[in-house]
């Protein structure tokens, strides 16, 4: 697959991602990924394949900066809908590029 298609494929995945990924077995795993985690006052946060930003509701209390990236506009927009104004977050499209020749 290229950057062409994953971008249309989450596209078209984004209005209804949350639906399947942000509930039951899935929303279980990420509670149980993030619930020791420990963030120090002002610590970066880096999310590379931030999604619809399913996990930013672990973050919404802590006084952290955080950059957000996603290959997929559509996902970053939903993402975007997900953060509140204490929120300290840069998202950033994700261009990967393969170097051929090299």
């Amino acid at each position: 697959m290229n950057n062409i298609w994953n971008k249309i494929i989450y596209k078209v995945a984004a209005p209804f991602y949350d639906v399947f990924f942000n509930s039951g077995i899935f929303l279980n795993a990420r509670k149980k990924v993030f619930e020791d985690l420990v963030l120090s006052k002002k610590q970066h946060v880096l999310f590379v394949g931030i999604g619809t930003g399913a996990d930013l509701c672990f973050f919404t209390e802590q006084d952290i900066q955080i950059t957000a990236i996603d290959i997929s506009p559509s996902m970053l927009s939903k993402a975007k809908e997900k953060t509140n104004k204490k929120m300290n977050i840069q998202f950033l499209e994700m261009e990967h590029r393969l170097m051929q020749g090299r």
